[in-house]
This record gives structure tokens, sequence and C-alpha cells, in this order.
């Protein structure tokens, strides 16, 4: 099989993901790992040009890792919480509930334990 052949065989399958359960005031929240691209992502929304907003950058990473399980960018949702985007919406979504926000980034760093956050953003700033 040729290197063309392979990855072209790659590009319509479905890479397996880790994903861990956690429960938060008595519901199911399905975190499951990020792939390079969503990581990619994250730094993107996050980079305010000379800095990076850390805060933002973690949110991003929770949405990417629940949002097949969460309906993040629902309107009635982002109205009820006068959020703008979906990124907005976490901290507004558990500002009562500070352990839940930590329950949720805890398991979004579990998963993704095979890359540090930092070599995440070195290979995507690459």
């Amino acid at each position: 099989m040729s290197k063309l052949q392979k990855y072209l065989a790659k590009a319509n399958e479905q890479a397996p993901r880790k994903e861990i359960t956690v429960m938060i005031d008595g519901d199911e929240w399905k975190v499951r790992q990020l792939n390079l691209t969503e990581l990619r992502e994250c730094e993107k929304i996050a980079d305010k040009g000379d800095k990076t907003d850390w805060f933002l950058y973690n949110d991003a990473r929770l949405v990417k890792a629940t949002e097949h399980d969460f309906p993040w960018n629902q309107e009635e949702l982002k109205k009820a919480y006068k959020a703008g985007t979906k990124y907005e919406l976490v901290e507004k979504l558990f500002r009562d509930n500070p352990d839940g926000y930590t329950k949720l980034l805890t398991a979004v760093r579990e998963v993704n334990a095979g890359v540090t956050e930092e070599e995440a953003i070195e290979e995507a700033k690459n």
C-alpha cells in the first residue's frame, strides 16, 4: 500500500477517542478526548495577540470535549444566560457550581493526559 492509499483510507476512518463520564448535580457529563484540530481551535480562540486568555482556553477545551453530549450552541440556552457565544456560556452555567466546573476541567485534562497543554499549544503554533 502506498503512502497516498494509506492516508486516503485513513481519511474515512473514525478515530476512536477516550471518554470519561463525570457526575455533576446528578447529571452525567461525557468528556471525550480532543483531537489536534480541536486543540488548535481552542488555542486560536484564546489567542489575544501578545498573550493567551487561559480562562477562555480552558472554557473552549471544556466545550469542545463535551459538545457531543451537551448543546452548548443552543440559542435559547445562550439567551437565558445572556451569553454571546458557547464559550461565554461555560462560566455563566457554572457560576454557582465552581466544583462542577472543576470536575469537568479535571476530566478534560485526564482524558487528554497524553498531551500536555504546553505540548498542544506548541504544536498548534507550529
